[in-house]
């Protein structure tokens, strides 16, 4: 637990995770990975005092929101969420059909991609105020409507709107369901001014400018990457599979759908922007870049 203003504290781990804390009262933001998360969270409260007063989700992704089950059923507390994302906490298998657009392998039926299910109590919408000095901030692009949360005392929690360099280097390329947005996104938290910035997966940094940088970068290189090899015309799995060489991942089943996903929303972005365009032929999806980028 690492303090970064009168009321805000920080457990970093996997996935960073928020307290935010008013006369013995604690808005959580987000709740781990899993059940051992809720529990140390749990040993966290009982070792200070506090009590919970409610977990407030950023998105629905089943590392922010696996402690959620254990918290609920053993403390009875509330969850918040945005609107959209809570019909993933009460379904998980909804994002893993997302992922694979369909039913999805019995690879991807684990925690990593399907939390227990948990009950939302409450819909929360950007610039609404969760709690006295505790703000939602809209930061949609890497799910449909995640927030992130803007404290009193000067510090902002990212959700998944950057990545730290550790998880960059890692997996190469970071799971995006809406690029535009995601630009968009990062772009107006290089304008948001505070003491302290708080990715999910990233160390707690005072200055976000040059992280965002590298994370909008890599935005670019993927785009650049995948029009360069749309010279000629190829299939989803070519791009795939080229895209993937680039960017050295090797493919497994979970990778398949998060890389796999986000090379699909790329390709649509593009097509968007009309600098890519796609013609069906021998019953083959061919995509190819247009003159316009020429």
């Amino acid at each position: 637990m690492t303090q970064l203003g009168e009321s805000t504290w920080v457990l970093e781990g996997p996935t960073n995770i928020g307290f935010f804390e008013k006369d013995g009262q604690v808005t959580l933001i987000d709740s781990g990975n899993d059940k051992e998360s809720g529990r140390g969270i749990n040993k966290i409260l009982r070792d200070r005092g506090w009590t919970l007063k409610a977990i407030v989700n950023t998105h629905s992704n089943a590392d922010h929101i696996g402690g959620n089950d254990y918290l609920q059923r053993n403390l009875n507390c509330p969850v918040f969420a945005p609107e959209g994302e809570h019909s993933f906490i009460e379904n998980p298998p909804l994002e893993t059909a997302l992922l694979w657009g369909g039913r999805e392998v019995k690879d991807l039926r684990n925690k990593f991609f399907q939390a227990r299910p948990s009950r939302v109590d409450r819909l929360i919408r950007p610039e609404e105020e969760i709690v006295p000095g505790l703000r939602a901030v809209g930061l949609p692009g890497h799910f449909m409507n995640m927030v992130g949360l803007e404290t009193g005392d000067g510090v902002l929690f990212l959700a998944d709107c950057l990545f730290g360099d550790r998880i960059l280097g890692k997996y190469g390329i970071p799971f995006i369901y809406d690029v535009r947005a995601y630009g968009e996104t990062i772009r107006g938290v290089m304008g948001r001014e505070a003491r302290y910035y708080v990715p999910s997966h990233g160390p707690v940094e005072e200055d976000i400018i040059p992280l965002a940088r590298r994370n909008l970068d890599l935005v670019e290189r993927i785009g650049e990457r995948l029009l360069i090899h749309g010279e000629e015309e190829k299939t989803f799995e070519e791009m795939l599979r080229l895209l993937c060489d680039d960017f050295r991942i090797e493919l497994n089943a979970g990778q398949y759908a998060l890389v796999g996903s986000t090379v699909r929303s790329f390709l649509s972005y593009l097509n968007d922007e009309g600098l890519m365009d796609f013609s069906f032929r021998d019953n083959r999806m061919l995509w190819k870049r247009t003159a316009k980028h020429g």
